[in-house]
This record gives C-alpha cells, sequence and structure tokens, in this order.
C-alpha cells in the first residue's frame, strides 16, 4: 500500500525556534530536503517541455529541399575515405593545408595574366590546394586510387585564372560536350550568391565549369558550362561559355590551364569577394568508354546538389 501524502503544515507544527524538543532538527532538515527535491522536479519538467517546443520549432523551420535528378551519374557517393596525394607540386609553388569541412581558398590579383597553353611554368608564386578526397565512384568500381589534382588560381578584371596538375596512369576521354565530365577531367562547382541564399540545395546562382583536356590525340580541349535551376536541378547553361582552356600530356597525367569569364558566371569581381567553390578532378581508366568511374575533390563531403558541402574562393 501506498503511504499517506505528509502534510508539510504537519511537519511544520509546533517548531518554534526559541523551543528545543526531541528531533526536531531532523523535522526541519527533512522538511528543507522535501521542498528543494519538489522544486527541483519543476525545474526539470519546465526545461524539458521548453527544449521539445524548441526542437519541433526548429524541424519545421528547415524543411529538406527537394533536388531534382542531375547530369552527374546516379549512384549515391561512397564513404569519403581520404588518398594520399601522389602528385608532385610545381617546384615554385606553396602547398596548402585544405582542412576538413573548411575547404577556404584564396586567389592573388595578377597584374600579368598567366599564357593560356597548359605550361605552368609561370605560376610560381600562387598557392596550390589539393583535391585528393575520393566522393563518388562508380558501382563496380575497381578500387584503384591514381587519381589526384592540384590547383592554383588568380584572377583580374576579366576572368579567373586556373591552373591544375593532375596525376593519373591511364588516360581516356572519349566524350565531348556536357558529357565531357565522364571521362578524365576536371571541375569547378560556383556558388556565387552565397552570402545571400546559402543552402542545400542549387538555384540559378550556382553553376559548374568542367575543363576536358581532350583525348591528346584528335579532339583538344574543351569547357562546358552548367547552371542551377530554381527547382533544385542543373542543366545546360543558355548562351554556352567563352572559356579559354588549354592542357598538355605529361608522363604522369596532365596539366591544364584556363581562363573563366566573370561574365560567364554572372559575377563582378572585386577584392575581397568571396563565393562557394568546390575543386573536383573525374577519372576513368577503361578505355573506349565514356564512364565517371571516380571523383576526388578538395572538399571530404562535397555534394554536387549540396552548396553547404563546397568550399570557399576569396579573392585577395
Amino acid at each position: 500500500m501506498h503511504e499517506p501524502q505528509r502534510n508539510l503544515d504537519e511537519d511544520w507544527d509546533g517548531l518554534d525556534p526559541t523551543q528545543r524538543r526531541a528531533g526536531s532538527r531532523t523535522m526541519l532538515y527533512a522538511g528543507i530536503g522535501i521542498v528543494v527535491l519538489f522544486g527541483l522536479v519543476v525545474c526539470v519538467v519546465a526545461v524539458s517541455m521548453i527544449w521539445s517546443q524548441f526542437r519541433a520549432r526548429t524541424t519545421e523551420d528547415e524543411p529538406l529541399a527537394e533536388v531534382a535528378p542531375t547530369i552527374e551519374a546516379t549512384i549515391p557517393p561512397t564513404e569519403t575515405v581520404d588518398i594520399a596525394p601522389t602528385s608532385t607540386l610545381p617546384a615554385t609553388a606553396v602547398a596548402t593545408q585544405i582542412l576538413p569541412g573548411s575547404g577556404a581558398v584564396t586567389a592573388n590579383f595578377t597584374t600579368t595574366p598567366p599564357t593560356i597553353d597548359g605550361n605552368l611554368s609561370d605560376w610560381a608564386g600562387n598557392i596550390a590546394a589539393s583535391s585528393n578526397n575520393r566522393v563518388y565512384n562508380v558501382a563496380g568500381w575497381d578500387g584503384s586510387e591514381d587519381v589526384t589534382a592540384v590547383w592554383q588560381l588568380t584572377w583580374d578584371n576579366g576572368n579567373l585564372y586556373v591552373a591544375v596538375m593532375v596525376t593519373d596512369d591511364t588516360h581516356v576521354q572519349t566524350a565531348s560536350g556536357n558529357q565531357i565530365f565522364r571521362g578524365d577531367s576536371v571541375d569547378m562547382q560556383f556558388d556565387t550568391a552565397r552570402d545571400a541564399d546559402f543552402g542545400d540545395g542549387l538555384s540559378p546562382d550556382d553553376f559548374q565549369i568542367t575543363l576536358s583536356p581532350g583525348d591528346f590525340a584528335g579532339s583538344g580541349p574543351t569547357a562546358f558550362r552548367y547552371q542551377g535551376t530554381a527547382s533544385g536541378a542543373i542543366l545546360d547553361a543558355p548562351g554556352g561559355n567563352i572559356v579559354t582552356v588549354a592542357a598538355q600530356q605529361t608522363a604522369s597525367g596532365y596539366t591544364l590551364e584556363a581562363a573563366i569569364p566573370w561574365s560567364d558566371l554572372n559575377l563582378v569581381a572585386s577584392e575581397g569577394l568571396t563565393i562557394g567553390l568546390a575543386l573536383n578532378a573525374n577519372d576513368n581508366d577503361t578505355a573506349g568508354t565514356a564512364v565517371q568511374e571516380v571523383m576526388v575533390s578538395h572538399m571530404p563531403n562535397r555534394t554536387l546538389t549540396n552548396p553547404t558541402t563546397w568550399g570557399t574562393l576569396t579573392l585577395k
């Protein structure tokens, strides 16, 4: 049986500070303990209710965005694995550590733009960043992790200049047009209005520029521009592009240079500008095919349709 609830009035009845009775001090301490315990229970219940309401409100305020199918392979990315770089930086390049989840890249202003010819000898002193995090592989991939890319960036009022040194033991590029990402190539995702609409879905201020070195036999270097849509998809950008691109084959892979006009990104460049950026390299090792087998990125969790997984580019 349950013990009848104690009456606090009875606990305190007759307790007079000026009188001494046997057991009065014990009863006083017991009463104080009960009051304190009751107060703690009330506080815990109140805090629990407030936290539940806060969690519910947060969930309602942040609905998941609907993402339409994209041009990229639809097989989900595998777990990210850091791959040790096998490429060698140009002797004059300075490597910068890209912290996981940060991906902050800078580009210095130049008064002498590089010659776009695939030769990286005129990139002395520019900071370099590596793409060596595997963020995608096709089903049936044989596990060969043989591609890395080292990037250098600079800019002027007309263009963003890009130099990439790719290490890859087998060169395969049979695709053209908006399919060049399915062969050996590099690409960049840009969130050009990061401060205005930073979120986990694509929009028209998001772009992808894919740069192909060609096959070093009959087809030459090319570029293709894609653009996000209001519905969260990514499609061929209206108007094409006016990117200048050149490449050279090397003993360990290839080098590539490009001049990307700011107009292709609907931007006016200025010192201090910060936009979203992901630097990626695509690899295909199967001759005669057009299959994006592996992608590596400078961001460990890079996802095509989620700009919050990209890093940043700041113009210095």
